[in-house]
């Protein structure tokens, strides 16, 4: 009966690789760090440490780049500048009164590269300083393109993650 068990088990396992393979980082490794610098560089513009960066936060966006805020009923930001207007007025890692560092852990990202075309998606964990608490876990699912000189997003979905 034992080797029954151990086969169902290890037949069971094989079924879940396919699965688990889709969450893995896909391209050149050059182009995965590439990307996945967008996600170190989006955490420093939105983070206190030194200082909240809003132009640091623009200069990852394409100038047509669209923003959807699925927290706000799917609120659509069409263009750079509206893209702004969301990072100023709405988002929690740019309100004066937060006082937040962002982070993602490792298991929480991931990156896949075609060509010039790339997605990131990633979750983030923005610890309140003051408190020493976790003051938002949001998630970025982000489109991007191969731009001179980097990648550029050119579609971001946002929203807030209820738990870990």
């Amino acid at each position: 009966m034992r080797p029954t068990r151990f086969a169902c088990a290890a037949f069971g396992l094989l079924l879940c690789v396919p699965a688990a393979a889709d969450d893995l980082d896909r391209g050149s490794p050059a182009d995965i760090l590439q990307i996945r610098n967008v996600e170190i560089t989006f955490h420093k513009a939105g983070s206190v440490l030194p200082d909240k960066d809003l132009n640091l936060m623009m200069s990852l966006y394409a100038d047509d780049a669209v923003l959807t805020d699925t927290s706000h009923r799917n609120k659509l930001y069409t263009g750079k500048d509206q893209v702004r207007v969301y990072f100023h007025d709405v988002a929690g890692a740019f309100r004066p009164q937060n006082h937040w560092i962002g982070y993602t852990p490792a298991m929480r990202i991931r990156a896949q590269v075609t060509g010039d075309k790339a997605t990131l998606f990633f979750e983030c964990l923005w610890m309140d300083a003051d408190k020493n608490a976790i003051g938002a876990h949001t998630f970025s699912d982000m489109t991007l393109a191969r731009a001179p000189g980097g990648w550029l997003v050119k579609t971001i979905k946002v929203g807030s993650i209820g738990k870990l």
